[in-house]
């Protein structure tokens, strides 16, 4: 394993200072991550082994080019549920031309605790962008910088720790085979029919034995039930993630499949069949897409023949199998 440190930094300025204020800083904000050696300059780092550790680190700079300056607010708000109060306690008064540095370290000790911070940002990927705000007298700035996750079972590496001799090391990764997404199999009723060949799928929310209930899962709107009722947002995350899974059943069926895959859709299987909150469906859900997507360049195997795409006739046998009701 590479030693060191790899970073980025990433800085927006937002504020105006007022004359009356008299006051103006600028701020820095970098990120590294332990063990991963030196990214490419400009590169968000890419976090593949856990445990990690990310080491934050602020730079605050009076630029006010004839008296001090004070902040009466600085705060990093995604880092302040993991620990971190303030990297500079307010109020903070510096001189003209100082600066003041700070440091600030987070553990990550799975995949999954680093795509959990992803996701507290507000969007739906595998990276986060951490921002220090800066707020004085009639002004304000921003810095930032973005940390990226690797995807589990995909390409994540758990290290283990030297005093635990019952950890298990993850191989390291691998390249993906073929496979094809929900827009495919929705219009191509023939490799479909391959996919349920070997018996029904089920889902937790539907038990899809036939063509047509495959084809309702991939056709109707997540949103709405068989009846035309609204779903609710977790039945909603639900029907979201029994498509996927039955995207990703049928690319392991026909196509065949990595272990780290098949472990994550056995990880949805089973979700879908007990309780989970809604974030832990949605984090699946975005889980599958991305490894249903990963092989999409790869050629499919010799011999396997889709049929022809009829998105027409798919959607007008298409025949909703979602239960209201089940878990």
């Amino acid at each position: 394993m590479q030693r060191g440190w790899k970073a980025v930094a990433v800085a927006t300025v937002l504020g105006v200072a007022g004359a009356a204020g008299a006051h103006e800083f600028t701020c820095e904000k970098r990120v590294q991550v332990k063990g991963e050696g030196q990214g490419k300059p400009g590169e968000a780092p890419r976090v593949t082994k856990f445990p990690a550790t990310l080491r934050f680190h602020y730079k605050l700079k009076n630029v006010h080019p004839k008296g001090q300056s004070v902040a009466n607010l600085v705060e990093d708000p995604l880092l302040a549920h993991h620990g971190l109060g303030s990297p500079f306690p307010t109020p903070v008064a510096l001189g003209v031309g100082e600066s003041r540095n700070a440091t600030f370290e987070l553990k990550l000790d799975t995949p999954e605790a680093c795509l959990a911070l992803a996701a507290s940002d507000g969007r739906e990927d595998e990276s986060f962008d951490s921002a220090l705000r800066v707020k004085w007298d009639l002004g304000e700035t921003q810095c930032a910088a973005r940390v990226t996750c690797c995807e589990p079972f995909v390409d994540c590496e758990l290290t283990c720790p030297p005093d635990d001799p019952h950890c298990v090391e993850t191989p390291k990764p691998v390249a993906p085979g073929a496979s094809r997404h929900a827009g495919f199999f929705k219009v191509h009723e023939q490799a479909l029919q391959q996919c349920l060949a070997p018996g029904r799928i089920d889902l937790g929310v539907a038990r899809v034995e036939s063509l047509e209930q495959a084809l309702g899962l991939l056709w109707a709107s997540p949103g709405l039930d068989r009846n035309g009722g609204v779903r609710s947002e977790e039945d909603t995350r639900r029907f979201e993630l029994a498509r996927e899974a039955l995207v990703s059943t049928c690319n392991e069926r026909l196509f065949g499949t990595s272990a780290k895959r098949s472990r994550a859709l056995g990880e949805a299987l089973r979700t879908l069949r007990g309780s989970s909150g809604d974030e832990g469906l949605k984090r699946l859900a975005t889980e599958l897409r991305r490894h249903n997507e990963a092989g999409l360049r790869e050629p499919l195997p010799g011999g396997f023949d889709a049929g022809r795409a009829t998105p027409a006739h798919a959607a007008s046998i298409a025949a909703d199998p979602t239960e209201p009701g089940r878990p």
